[in-house]
């Protein structure tokens, strides 16, 4: 359901992200030089060098990556932004975004990366695979916005003494998305929270915390709810609902 090059990123001036869990961040500390450092939300809690990934040309299937970059194109205009994408390999099973622009994707929104093992393992476990990979894109996406509103970003992350509200934040308006595309189709919404409450966990005090799956499958249904409830609302209303919902609803601590 989605999948950008390099090669499109600079042919289409557009990039977009993927991804269904994000994790572990660093915050904007600024580092000896004063540079504030990247941040990466992630799928575990595992660090990463953004620097060493090997990044691929693409997924080695032209149909899948041409249905990525489809997905891609729309989600960016749904969420207007336009963060670099990229496929990589080896390395840690993980979907992750971060505020980083990369040398070869100057002028994009930050970026989103997707373990290819990963993205085929989402795709290929279930019928409905391709509303899974449409998910996690839409969440990264959502970690996107958070990075470039910093007002957002700091009362998100300052409720809770992990990254619990941010992740929760990112599921409700991925639930919010899908309800845009598949509100009557109830079971693309269950492929995707099935796999939703699969990354939940109950290391409450660990800073890579994204709540239980329980938490997190209530944040999907709730966005998803939201927009049929009102389907006549923008992003911009589910953002703020988002922050209202995970804020008001779940333990901050």
């Amino acid at each position: 359901m989605v999948i950008a090059l390099p090669a499109f990123i600079r042919r289409i001036s557009v990039a977009i992200a993927l991804t269904l869990c994000c994790t572990l961040t660093t915050s904007f500390a600024a580092g000896a030089d004063d540079q504030e450092q990247p941040i990466v939300l992630c799928g575990t809690d595992a660090g990463f060098d953004l620097q060493s990934l090997n990044i691929l040309s693409g997924t080695g299937t032209l149909a899948i990556d041409r249905a990525l970059v489809q997905e891609l194109m729309a989600q960016s205009r749904f969420f207007r932004v336009r963060p670099a994408f990229f496929v990589y390999s080896g390395g840690i099973q993980n979907a992750l975004a971060t505020p980083e622009v990369f040398p070869q994707t100057p002028g994009t929104d930050g970026t989103i990366l997707y373990q290819l093992d990963l993205l085929t393992e989402h795709l290929n476990s279930a019928y409905f695979g391709g509303s899974i990979v449409a998910g996690v894109i839409a969440h990264e996406f959502t970690h996107i916005i958070q990075f470039s509103d910093r007002d957002l970003y700091s009362r998100l992350s300052k409720a809770h003494s992990t990254v619990k509200f941010l992740e929760l934040h990112a599921d409700f308006v991925a639930g919010y998305y899908m309800g845009t595309k598949f509100s009557h189709r109830s079971e693309d919404l269950e492929t995707l929270a099935r796999k939703i409450f699969e990354l939940g966990d109950n290391n409450f005090t660990n800073i890579g915390h994204h709540g239980t799956p329980q938490e997190r499958h209530v944040a999907l249904r709730a966005g998803f709810r939201y927009y049929v409830n009102n389907p006549n609302s923008n992003i911009t209303a589910a953002l703020v609902e988002g922050e209202a919902f995970v804020t008001s609803v779940f333990p901050d601590f």
